[in-house]
């Protein structure tokens, strides 16, 4: 009966008496450890997050003003160019003198674009998007036509700003 009862002692016994308790008050002490380690982490990752976001935003922004800065740039430029064409308009006039109703025709398109480069150095480039798409949507075969002649000119002007230069590349003979 002996062995009866040491058995039943034994399962009676409440196990784990002191040591166990606290080893488990020190495991919950180093998790809050942890959990601190984890916060500082995940705080220093938001900086660098927001950090990196900043960095990124002024990139972008400056990106933004160069973009902006080379198309005030080109639309001057074509503004120029377009001028240019309205000078040249008016010395061809001066050609038609025996035909005095086309020199005065010619002199009429040439103040019309005129006003179109002078409108070109004003507005800003979401105002003349949004009168070119105005513009495209009243009159589409004359934007088409307008389209089709301001192709011409491009690839005329092209043509001979690149034939001056080649020209300029060719080594000279001498004989």
């Amino acid at each position: 009966m002996s062995n009866t009862s040491d058995w039943r002692g034994a399962r009676n016994k409440p196990q784990g008496t002191g040591g166990t308790n606290k080893g488990s008050s020190g495991a919950s002490g180093g998790s809050n450890q942890v959990s601190g380690a984890v916060r500082a982490g995940a705080r220093e990752i938001e900086e660098q997050a927001s950090n990196v976001a900043d960095s990124a935003k002024d990139l972008a922004s400056q990106a933004g003003e160069k973009l902006l800065n080379s198309v005030e740039e080109q639309k001057a430029a074509g503004a120029d160019f377009v001028s240019g064409m309205a000078g040249a308009m008016r010395r061809a006039a001066t050609e038609f003198g025996h035909v005095p109703q086309a020199a005065q025709y010619i002199r009429q398109a040439a103040d019309q674009i005129d006003t179109v480069s002078d409108a070109f150095r004003r507005r800003d480039l979401n105002q003349l998007v949004a009168d070119v798409q105005g513009f495209a949507r009243r009159q589409p075969t004359a934007f088409l036509g307008a389209a089709v002649l301001a192709g011409f000119a491009v690839v005329r002007f092209l043509k001979t700003s690149t034939a001056g230069s080649s020209a300029g590349n060719q080594p000279q003979r001498q004989e």
